[in-house]
């Protein structure tokens, strides 16, 4: 495992928010012994109305500058940057790189070397400046979904393209991100979303949480953010078709979710911290994975999927690509519905047939994708990396 390395973060995501891969390998990376500036979201769009709150709070300080939570190890430092929301703006752009080089260089305690990581986690055109700029030993971009799906701004696909051509390492969330990044770049691995063994074999110990005690029935469990591509009118259609059944939607919503709010056995629990997940899900009968198709989850690799399985629950998703692809390496692990009734059969059977043995195979699985094993194999790649940089200048 790598260590005592200076790592600045540029997430895609706030650290508060539901946990994600960024979030699970910074905080590995910083228990290791690396320093790790996790730099939330600088935004990728002309700011909104809605946005004005947020942008007010880093204002007051509220949330403003350099933070350090008791709850993280002190090597990791939360950082939320005030700076311009225009980010298509050259000049904005100019005075924000200044804003956040300084900022890095105050962490540092001295100017930005060539002992500086720079890992960025979502395209955009300041983040191409940052690369492009900053004198690091080393760049990763590690891609999380399609560029063009995300935001089909010409300005935030050329950034993509910038940044995958110029960082030394791609490590993609999918195969199908890799098929894509391999084409700007041979430097392209593939490394799917991971599960914290050690947090989830926890869960055993957990009482029934409060909000789950009284609902008759087996419970229907989803973990995550209610985004656009989570499917309602699915969830809408099985639910109502199964009366007997209870659906329990654990994370924020971030949506309009009115289709859902007048059937009678479909709850929403908001979202939990990630340490509290594995004390739901192991009370949940089965879980659900229920993707729209689309061009955003043509290359989508669920990162729920291995927590789900490490608790030894049966799994029913949508036929996403890159599931059907986890199903054939894994000896058909996942039930795959592709419409309502369906998918409501495949949640009969999954909790009618999980048998002591099918819990086993689904835990067997999920060790495979341990988040322990996977950020070692990344260090790999880093020393390596690093070793050929550092022999490279010495012959220089």
């Amino acid at each position: 495992m790598i260590a005592g390395l200076n790592i600045v973060c540029l997430a895609g995501c706030e650290w508060d928010f539901t946990w994600q891969p960024t979030q699970e390998i910074m905080l590995r990376l910083a228990k290791a012994g690396n320093r790790v500036l996790y730099v939330q979201p600088t935004g990728t769009r002309t700011v909104k109305f809605s946005d004005w709150r947020r942008i007010w709070e880093r204002v007051r300080g509220k949330v403003a500058g350099v933070q350090r939570s008791s709850a993280l190890p002190p090597e990791l430092t939360i950082y939320s940057p005030l700076v311009l929301p225009f980010p298509y703006s050259r000049v904005a752009r100019s005075i924000n790189r200044w804003i956040l080089f300084r900022k890095i260089e105050r962490w540092l305690g001295r100017r930005i070397g060539l002992d500086v990581i720079f890992w960025f986690y979502f395209p955009s055109p300041l983040n191409a400046d940052v690369m492009r700029r900053a004198k690091a030993s080393l760049s990763i971009y590690q891609i999380m979904s399609s560029a063009e799906a995300v935001r089909p701004h010409p300005a935030f696909i050329e950034a993509n393209d910038a940044m995958l051509e110029g960082c030394d390492l791609v490590l993609a969330n999918s195969g199908r991100l890799r098929v894509q990044a391999s084409r700007h770049n041979t430097s392209a691995h593939l490394f799917r979303a991971g599960v914290s063994l050690e947090l989830f074999e926890t869960a055993r110990r957990f009482e029934k949480p409060d909000d789950l005690q009284g609902i008759d029935g087996p419970i229907v469990g989803y973990v995550g953010a209610l985004h656009e591509w989570v499917d309602l009118e699915l969830i809408r259609a099985v639910a109502a078709s199964m009366p007997d059944f209870q659906f329990v939607l654990v994370g924020p919503i971030v949506r309009d979710v009115e289709v859902l709010r007048g059937l009678p056995n479909v709850r929403f629990l908001g979202q939990k911290p990630h340490g509290e997940v594995p004390r739901y899900v192991r009370f949940f009968d089965v879980c659900i994975i229920p993707y729209v198709r689309d061009a955003y989850t043509e290359t989508t690799y669920p990162a729920k999927l291995n927590e789900y399985l490490a608790l030894g629950k049966p799994v029913v998703a949508t036929p996403l690509p890159e599931l059907v692809d986890y199903n054939q390496e894994f000896d058909g692990v996942l039930r795959l519905a592709g419409d309502a009734p369906a998918f409501a059969s495949a949640l009969r059977e999954a909790v009618e047939g999980n048998a002591l043995e099918r819990q086993a195979h689904y835990r067997c699985v999920a060790g495979k994708n341990a988040w322990t094993t996977i950020v070692e194999a990344m260090s790999g790649l880093i020393e390596e990396k690093l070793r050929t940089r550092r022999n490279a200048g010495k012959h220089a």
